[in-house]
């Protein structure tokens, strides 16, 4: 599948609008929280440094939770685009108070992983077994904030924290130049010749 395959692009234009839609009722982010947590956390995306508020195992597996919600397959999905600093540092500031109802959710989670799969962790199942997981999960404001924030951190500014490398824009497609320089339509594509 390549980055400009409709159906891709279907799915996560569907994505971006669906959890936007919900967020009165879900309580999640503003887009001024989103830049300023994304202002935050670029630093720490391009020098891979530390995590300054998730523990090694929680970033784990909301890292795993995070590439189900957006997979690699012959695309770059949210590893790539290293979605995870952006989480860290929203979940460490602006939305603080996200970070423990989201860790209660991935406690559920991993209890859910243990008794119906007898493994201690989300990311220990195979992809099939963690997908099965999160559609059942799939209406509850721990699933709904995690697939936001996911989403917020593939497509933000690359700047900000997300969207490594404009992975996340070039797999929609979106043209991420700065500047255009005229002519910029077919009205006006003649103009040098017309001497204007």
């Amino acid at each position: 599948m390549n980055s400009t395959d409709p159906s891709r692009r279907t799915l996560l234009f569907a994505l971006l609008a669906s959890p936007l839609a919900r967020a009165a009722g879900v309580g999640l982010l503003s887009i001024p929280a989103l830049l300023h947590a994304a202002d935050h956390s670029a630093a720490a995306h391009h020098a891979a440094a530390a995590l300054t508020t998730l523990g090694a195992d929680e970033a784990r597996e909301f890292t795993a939770i995070a590439a189900r919600i957006l997979p690699s397959d012959d695309t770059p999905g949210a590893t790539e685009g290293g979605v995870i600093y952006f989480i860290d540092h929203v979940l460490g500031s602006s939305r603080s108070e996200l970070l423990e109802p989201l860790r209660a959710g991935l406690a559920s989670l991993q209890a859910e992983a243990h008794g119906s799969f007898g493994v201690k962790r989300f990311s220990e199942l195979d992809a099939l077994r963690q997908d099965a997981l999160l559609q059942s999960i799939e209406a509850t404001p721990f699933f709904e904030t995690m697939r936001f924030l996911t989403l917020a951190g593939m497509f933000t500014l690359p700047e900000y924290g997300g969207n490594r490398e404009h992975v996340g824009w070039d797999l929609i497609g979106f043209d991420h130049r700065h500047a255009w320089q005229p002519p910029f339509g077919y009205y006006d594509a003649d103009y040098l010749q017309r001497g204007e």
